[in-house]
């Protein structure tokens, strides 16, 4: 690789040779760097290659996980549906024997509300009769 020093040399010899500005224009074509440093087509060329196999085994990865994934959330929804399903059938029963007495109290009311309707019944007409 040369050294700055060398290629302000080499500027001074091509200006001597052709010219200032032909000189600064071959300079400016050259890398600043040495020739190992270039990427030639066929590098880029390999990178690519390299890069879309790295890519296809990314992808495949990630599809194998979203795989996992989708059958483990599945499998929860499963379980929770299940856990759900039984806390229904609990509150069900549950709301059943509850309502069990209840439905032995209703006869007992209307019972006790029949006479408590005729008692206001005979109030009223008592109160209209004194007014």
């Amino acid at each position: 690789m040369s050294t700055e020093g060398e290629r302000r040399d080499l500027l001074g010899a091509l200006e001597r040779s052709l010219g200032p500005a032909p000189a600064t224009t071959l300079m400016e074509l050259l890398p600043p760097v040495g020739w190992g440093d270039v990427a030639r087509r066929a590098d880029l060329d390999a990178h690519g290659v390299a890069l879309r196999g790295e890519m296809a085994e990314l992808r495949g990865e990630l599809k194998g996980e979203m795989a996992d994934l989708r059958l483990e959330l599945k499998g929860e929804m499963a379980d929770l549906s299940l856990e759900l399903k039984g806390e229904m059938a609990d509150l069900r029963a549950e709301m059943v024997t509850l309502s069990a007495p209840i439905d032995g109290l209703l006869p007992r009311q209307l019972l006790a509300d029949v006479p408590l309707a005729f008692a206001v019944a005979g109030l009223v007409l008592a109160a209209a009769k004194l007014t």
